[in-house]
């Protein structure tokens, strides 16, 4: 009888464990094992290192210039082991794409925020643990032109003969880095994670398209500034559009000084969760608001009508672009948009316009005491000067025509009086 009871214990004990591990297995099957750097020919794009901190997780995975090649794109439940082989298999494969909207933010809070004991700097991500819930994940396929200038046709093969691909086309020809689009910037947080893997021996072409686009952008950088300085000229005798253009430079600057000021502290902060950290991100745009604007002060008070007053605020006002370009690459972009930078910067512009208009408003006070003050001196200084004054009256006239009757002949040595 006991010997039944045991089996019987046993059999339940490893049914329950059976189904436990089923269970695990169906909700986490397509998200398992860790975050690798190779993947066959394939490596993760920018030669960077499998860690959070330098893994981008952008959607676009583009070559030197931010351009995207063609590639067929399908949905399942693909591991990024399957989506690998699957790309191993195709005829002229240029890398591959696999992630999914939908990952746990604090686990990757944990992996891509920098530790004081630094810990995670070489810490294996777990796949599993990133994206616990169960779901479809995508994996995206890039492929070359063949002679006629068409993608590669898509190899179905035991791997891939689930799924049904469909083509995205794009004008480049190599897979380099992984970027976001700007339009992410603008939302309350980052909902979804990619990886980008691209063919080991590309890595030298790309740093050469990389340098060649840097320097592209760099001519461009020079004649938009002075394109800038002729549409200052053009402006300078235009004033009605100078105010909105102080305070339209003014948020886009407060903006973009947000974004800095995260973006130094999470690379310098442990704590970033912490008021203190907030607090001084809010002074950080603040104070470098107002040294910024000092060049324009300057010039303004040289001269109110210089055409380089314009055009300074106008770089200001296109700043933005260019420092939104550029950490679009930023690999703790996702942790940047997460901690709101916009929003420290529209609350430093509204306080910044505040203080101002509340001292424009005291001066104006002071300024009309002060006038007051002025005319009342000014009035009192004239009823003074009135009472040395003389007032006509008819007497003149009168002693005249008295003078007159009584033949009352004046010398000519005093000064005649009556008219």
């Amino acid at each position: 009888m006991h010997s039944y009871t045991s089996h019987a214990l046993h059999f339940v004990i490893e049914f329950v464990c059976i189904l436990s591990v089923f269970a695990e297995f169906k909700s986490n099957s397509a998200a398992h094992g860790v975050l690798k750097k190779s993947m066959g020919i394939f490596q993760l794009t920018g030669n960077a290192r499998p860690t959070l901190r330098e893994v981008n997780g952008g959607r676009l995975c583009v070559n030197g210039y931010g351009k995207g090649p063609p590639g067929y794109y399908f949905s399942g439940k693909i591991s990024l082991d399957q989506c690998a082989n699957i790309a191993h298999e195709q005829p002229f494969p240029l890398g591959f794409r696999w992630g999914r909207p939908g990952f746990d933010y604090s686990v990757y809070s944990s992996y891509a925020t920098a530790n004081p004991s630094g810990g995670n700097e070489t810490e294996a991500v777990d796949l599993g643990k990133l994206f616990p819930d169960a779901g479809d994940f995508v994996c995206t396929i890039y492929v070359g032109l063949d002679s006629r200038g068409q993608p590669f046709t898509f190899a179905k093969t035991n791997s891939s003969r689930d799924f049904d691909p469909k083509i995205k086309d794009g004008p480049a020809d190599s897979v380099c880095f992984q970027r976001w689009t700007m339009t992410e910037f603008f939302k309350p947080f980052v909902s979804e994670l990619w990886f980008c893997f691209m063919p080991k021996s590309g890595m030298d072409a790309c740093r050469q398209q990389a340098d060649e686009f840097y320097t592209q952008g760099k001519f461009f950088v020079v004649v938009f500034v002075l394109f800038l300085a002729v549409l200052g000229w053009i402006m300078a005798d235009m004033p009605e559009f100078e105010l909105p253009l102080v305070w339209f430079s003014r948020l886009l600057l407060s903006l973009e000084l947000g974004m800095l000021a995260i973006a130094f502290l999470l690379e310098r902060w442990y704590d970033t969760e912490s008021p203190v950290f907030f607090m001084i991100a809010y002074f950080m745009n603040v104070i470098g608001a107002a040294i910024l604007f000092i060049p324009y002060w300057v010039m303004e008070k040289l001269s109110e009508d210089s055409p380089f007053n314009t055009a300074y605020l106008l770089l200001l006002a296109f700043s933005p672009c260019f420092l939104m370009e550029f950490m679009s690459y930023w690999s703790h972009f996702i942790l940047l948009v997460g901690h709101q930078p916009l929003l420290i910067g529209v609350i430093a512009f509204s306080t910044t316009a505040v203080a101002i208009q509340y001292l424009n408003r005291l001066k104006e006070h002071f300024g009309e005491v002060e006038e007051d003050h002025i005319g009342r001196s000014v009035s009192m200084n004239s009823i003074d000067k009135a009472s040395y004054v003389s007032v006509p009256t008819s007497e003149p006239a009168e002693c005249c025509a008295a003078g007159s009757r009584w033949k009352v002949r004046v010398s000519e040595k005093f000064p005649r009086v009556c008219p």
